[in-house]
């Protein structure tokens, strides 16, 4: 199946249901606007005073850990500055409460640590906006800052906003709606606004816009294996709870060397940006990763869209439960697939991030959100195996069918809903137990907890002189 270039009806007709809602109070409007010389305008009118507001997603650089806006971001409106206070981006007026601010920025393209791209750059010139980058809340005093929550977009509700792109003669793409240059939402929708003249396509998998400058190999596994994927995911999970997909795939070019695959899902929209000198001319590694990538990215439709979690410190179910269930597909979709390397690198990523005595769900307020990819697959797969003793033909797949159907009601997976599938799979009370305890507390020896982990459930490993545990064939 290939995609085809053409206007998609169904999202012209939402068009016409997408307009701007009624003016009413809000607490924070912001417009965004292009400017001649490529860069935008952020204007925030603020209709709840507060001295100080915290942009609630400032996450930093994922190439040298430095705050992105300082990078790209400029305060025109005098008095008012933009420091990074504690993990925050925040705006401030020395005390005094702030009404109207403008900021200029250029559209930062980089990779972000754990938080996706603010825009999505694409070879034709179209933009793909983040909406929550401009997202904010409202704070005592800029000092508050430093008492925020690690994951604040996720724990603290925020006021209402109002979000409005207004870039007069550009066609957009919000939301499942081809728009004539102007998106109103929510500043925390989360969600893409598209600015560009590339044309919706659509295949019956799915709908979007792909970079015309991505590599025609790479085109063709978006045409090909995506649509494969995405029925394997389905007949296995159960239908996500989004519906037919949306995919924004920008190609960011070959300067870089090596591959750079960079993504998430959010609202029924898969974003991706691919770059780097080996994608021009890929070998069988880099198609399994590009693969592996796109089973990742669109498992999160099912794990982290059909259900979510209550908290950040629990993303370990998800992350980790979608690194195990790409593998499981390229192992239907690509039967010579080899998982060996990428199975060893999550025990070695979660062994070599969790330290004695430090709990999983702690991560995050340790700097380490990589270990909850390599921990929760450590978790799953042992989860796995432990199934497959009662029930051969299990897999990852069925366990988290079971807890799908099991909470699809209320949309939510808690880590004791998770941890007590896990005890019903394996059959191992006392087992169970010490895994709850890795997860909230941590245990003395996470490699002999591994060991022991992967030992009662039965997953092929060895324990080298080195000490480090080596996956067998899994």
């Amino acid at each position: 199946m290939r995609f085809r270039s053409v206007l998609v009806s169904a999202l012209l007709t939402l068009g016409a249901c997408a307009s701007a809602p009624k003016p009413e109070p809000v607490d924070v409007d912001v417009t965004v606007s292009p400017a001649a010389d490529g860069s935008w305008t952020a204007d925030y009118r603020f209709g709840k005073s507060a001295p100080a507001w915290a942009f609630a997603r400032s996450a930093v650089t994922a190439a040298d850990k430095t705050p992105w806006r300082a990078q790209a971001w400029t305060v025109e409106t005098p008095g008012v500055s933009l420091k990074r206070i504690g993990r925050y981006d925040v705006l401030s007026a020395d005390g005094a409460p702030l009404t109207g601010v403008r900021i200029r920025f250029k559209p930062f393209t980089e990779e972000l640590e754990k938080d996706y791209r603010p825009t999505l750059q694409f070879s034709d010139g179209g933009q793909a906006h983040y909406t929550n980058q401009f997202e904010v809340v409202p704070l005592a005093n800029a000092a508050a800052a430093e008492s925020l929550p690690v994951d604040v977009d996720s724990e603290i509700i925020p006021t209402r906003s109002r979000l409005t792109f207004d870039a007069p003669g550009r066609r957009a793409l919000y939301n499942g709606a081809v728009l004539d240059g102007r998106v109103v939402t929510g500043a925390g929708s989360g969600g893409y606004a598209y600015f560009g003249d590339a044309k919706a396509i659509e295949t019956g998998s799915l709908a979007g816009i792909v970079d015309p400058g991505i590599p025609s190999w790479l085109r063709d596994e978006l045409d090909d294996y995506l649509p494969k994927l995405l029925a394997q995911h389905t007949q296995r999970l159960g239908a996500p709870a989004a519906g037919r997909p949306m995919v924004f795939a920008a190609w960011g070019g070959a300067a870089q060397p090596g591959v750079s695959l960079n993504g998430g899902v959010l609202g029924g929209l898969m974003q991706m940006d691919l770059r780097g000198q080996r994608v021009l001319n890929p070998d069988k590694p880099v198609k399994n990763l590009a693969r592996w990538f796109l089973g990742h990215e669109t498992a999160h439709f099912w794990l982290a869209q059909t259900l979510r979690v209550e908290t950040g410190a629990d993303n370990w179910m998800m992350e980790g439960g979608a690194d195990i269930l790409a593998v499981r597909a390229l192992g239907v979709l690509a039967p010579d697939y080899d998982p060996t390397r990428r199975l060893q690198g999550e025990v070695d990523d979660c062994l070599g991030l969790v330290g004695p005595n430090e709990s999983l769900a702690g991560v995050l307020e340790r700097g380490e959100p990589q270990a909850q990819y390599g921990c929760g697959a450590v978790l799953l797969l042992a989860a796995e195996a432990g199934l497959r003793k009662r029930e051969p033909e299990a897999d990852a797949y069925t366990f988290w069918r079971r807890l799908i159907d099991a909470n699809r009601a209320d949309g939510v997976v808690t880590a004791d809903e998770w941890l007590e599938a896990f005890g019903q799979a394996t059959g191992d009370a006392e087992l169970t137990a010490e895994t709850r305890r890795f997860v909230t507390e941590g245990v003395a020896d996470p490699t002999a907890f591994v060991a022991t982990l992967f030992a009662r459930t039965g997953v092929a490993h060895s324990l080298g002189a080195d000490g480090k545990i080596k996956l067998g064939a899994n």
